[in-house]
């Protein structure tokens, strides 16, 4: 019997780490985006994880491709042999380690895709959801927003072009952010648009100071709005504090912060009510569970940001999935919303064989080990020369 239990051990250590850049591309004139700026390139790097037994797991790091490349064979170095239930414990060595090299960076995206890919290995591996992994299943299904409203190169394609995108979602979000008076005419258009029953965020990336955003919460209040999504830069602690105790509206933010503990210097002076970690950038699943549980003892909300490829929506998906309804019971007021990013994402879909796709909002919680989807290789390598 200890022959057997060793070799199991053994069997469960990575082999190999590849990382596979996905790029998709836009003609400049279809570029969109926020107020910050426009894009016509969506990018990301799936990372792969194998086992000595050669069972296979995926992640995926945020930004584009080059972001984390250099970090490669320094992490595949520290990975490589190591066993995936120790991968809490290596992630904390190699951060305290590394301590001078900081944690806002490609190399705290890399750990995330390798994070989210050795949980998706050692699902497999058990024969277990990754929900199972991080603390269960609180709910059968996870509510998505429609996550849309972009600013457009061309104004053809601008935000009335866009409407027919939100419908069949109980939420939606736009971009805002280029003044007060243009949010209240975005806010309103949509409002108009698609009627009282739909929930509207609003999402101004950063691109205000305290007084502005005042300013413009009081354009947008009027229209009902359930949580307005950076409205400061995510570096700005003290001012979110401040904003936070004279808002109108609740306040979202987390997709530019690494690691929990940037979660926590704002959830302790409750300087955010919904936390946004992007799990392929704040250190996986690991991280995004302790910001999951912070919440809990904060007593904030949870609203995980998705804008990459399929498998971090799988991974936010099995997050949401084990996110405990607390301080609710038997009855949620109202649920911990997903990004589900509707606009033209071929990098999200099309890496995938059976993409999670919304049915009237809700994406339903897999239940097959690992994150519950298979990676299209050929997909790979075709979005790794485009």
């Amino acid at each position: 019997m200890n022959d057997g239990v060793a070799t199991r051990t053994d069997t469960a250590r990575i082999a190999r780490l590849r990382l596979h850049p996905v790029i998709h591309r836009v003609p400049d004139s279809h570029a969109y985006g926020m107020a910050r700026g426009l894009t016509a390139v969506r990018g990301a790097t799936i990372v792969e994880v194998e086992t000595r037994d050669g069972i296979t797991g995926f992640g995926e790091a945020w930004g584009p491709p080059e972001f984390v490349a250099g970090y490669e064979g320094f992490v595949s170095r520290l990975w490589t042999g190591a066993r995936l239930t120790d991968h809490a414990v290596l992630f904390a060595r190699v951060i305290a380690g590394n301590y001078h090299l900081g944690v806002s960076n490609g190399l705290m995206a890399l750990l995330s895709g390798v994070d989210i890919a050795v949980h998706d290995a050692l699902g497999k591996s058990l024969g277990l959801p990754v929900h199972a992994l991080i603390g269960g299943r609180a709910r059968e299904g996870v509510t998505c927003y429609a996550s849309g409203g972009y600013f457009t190169a061309d104004p053809a394609r601008g935000l009335a072009a866009q409407l027919d995108r939100f419908r069949g979602f109980p939420a939606l979000k736009l971009k805002i952010g280029h003044g007060p008076a243009d949010d209240r005419a975005r806010v309103a258009l949509v409002r108009e648009a698609l009627g009282d029953a739909v929930t509207i965020f609003a999402d101004a990336n950063g691109n205000y100071t305290r007084d502005l955003a005042l300013r413009s919460m009081e354009a947008i209040a009027p229209f009902g709005i359930g949580f307005y999504e950076e409205p400061l830069p995510p570096a700005d602690i003290e001012g979110y504090r401040a904003l936070v105790a004279h808002a109108s509206i609740p306040v979202a933010t987390g997709e530019a912060l690494y690691t929990a503990a940037a979660f926590d210097a704002m959830l302790a002076p409750r300087a955010l009510d919904v936390a946004q970690p992007d799990l392929a950038l704040c250190g996986g699943l690991t991280q995004g569970r302790l910001v999951s549980q912070l919440c809990g003892l904060r007593h904030a909300r949870l609203s995980p940001h998705v804008w990459g490829t399929g498998l971090g929506l799988a991974a936010a998906v099995h997050l949401v999935a084990a996110h405990p309804p607390y301080p609710a019971t038997t009855h949620e007021p109202e649920p911990p919303w997903l990004e589900y990013d509707v606009a033209a994402n071929p990098v999200r879909d099309g890496v995938l064989r059976d993409p999670l796709t919304p049915c009237d909002g809700v994406i339903a919680v897999p239940e097959t080990p690992g994150l519950g989807v298979e990676v299209d290789r050929a997909a790979l390598a075709r979005f790794g020369t485009a």
